[in-house]
């Protein structure tokens, strides 16, 4: 027999079906990406209450990391930047227009993120 869900399991749940990522920021931020029309005041009203307990499940535990230095605990516990709203820091690069341009997808959802190559030409990244 399951016990009841905990409020941030289903805080959790309800982010993840909206589309919205969340990553730790800082000491004491949370970083919010999400599409406009998820973020109702009721879910940023639960996601305030719950900060704290988000913030300290999705941030590793010191003790959780590899004796390597506190540089390098404070290095591994900042994840890289997310390149896409799914939260995925990879992309893939796909060929078009018989290889002269390159589309460059997220690797976990598919998304479009930019034009790296436009016929054959460098083009400037947008910051994200």
């Amino acid at each position: 027999m399951r016990g009841t869900p905990s409020p941030i399991a289903d805080l959790l749940a309800d982010c993840e079906a909206l589309g919205i990522w969340l990553m730790p920021d800082g000491d004491n931020e949370l970083t919010i990406d999400a599409p406009p029309e998820a973020l109702t005041p009721e879910l940023l009203g639960r996601l305030k209450a719950h900060k704290a307990g988000l913030l300290a499940l999705l941030r590793p535990a010191a003790s959780d990391l590899p004796d390597r230095g506190a540089e390098s605990q404070r290095a591994a516990q900042k994840p890289a930047k997310p390149i896409c709203r799914c939260g995925s820091t990879t992309w893939q690069d796909v060929p078009i227009h018989d290889g002269q341009s390159i589309r460059r997808d997220c690797a976990r959802c598919g998304r479009f993120l930019d034009f790296p190559v436009w016929y054959g030409k460098a083009t400037l990244h947008r910051e994200q």
